[in-house]
C-alpha cells in the first residue's frame, strides 16, 4: 500500500507497473488456455480414441448398428395374420429413412472392419 507521504509520480509508476503485470499475465493465461484446448483436440479426436482402444470401438459400433436397425425397422406385430399382412400397404419401416439407415450402418460396418484389418496387419507386420 501507499502512505500519504508518497509523491504522485512513484503512485504512476506503480500503477503503470500493476497494468503491465496484469497484460503480461493474460497473456500467459490465454497462451496456457490455447495449449489445452490443442491438448484436448488431439486427446479426444475420433481417430485417436479409435486407435487406442480398437477393439472397444468395433464393439461399440457393433452394438450401435444393431439398436439403429432395431429401432429403424420398428416393432413388428405377430398378430397379424398373413393374408391382411401382404394385401396391407407397404410398412414405414422401408422407406427412405429405413434405407438411408442401412446404407449408414453398412457403411459404419465396412469402415470399422478395414480399420480393425489395417490395425491387425501393423501388429503383425
Amino acid at each position: 500500500m501507499t502512505t500519504k507521504n508518497e509523491p504522485l509520480p512513484s503512485i504512476q509508476a506503480r500503477i503503470e507497473e500493476l497494468q503491465n503485470t496484469i497484460v503480461e499475465k493474460e497473456k500467459q493465461i490465454k497462451s496456457r488456455a490455447l495449449h489445452l484446448s490443442d491438448n484436448l483436440k488431439a486427446e479426444i479426436a475420433p481417430i485417436e480414441i479409435v486407435k487406442k482402444y480398437p477393439f472397444q470401438a468395433a464393439g461399440i459400433t457393433f452394438v450401435s448398428a444393431l439398436l439403429l436397425t432395431r429401432a429403424l425397422r420398428g416393432s413388428k406385430k405377430k398378430s397379424v395374420p398373413a393374408e391382411i399382412e401382404h394385401s396391407a400397404l407397404p410398412s414405414q419401416g422401408h422407406g427412405a429413412l429405413y434405407t438411408i439407415g442401412l446404407d449408414v450402418l453398412r457403411s459404419a460396418k465396412d469402415l470399422g472392419f478395414n480399420y480393425l484389418q489395417r490395425y491387425i496387419d501393423s501388429k503383425l507386420k
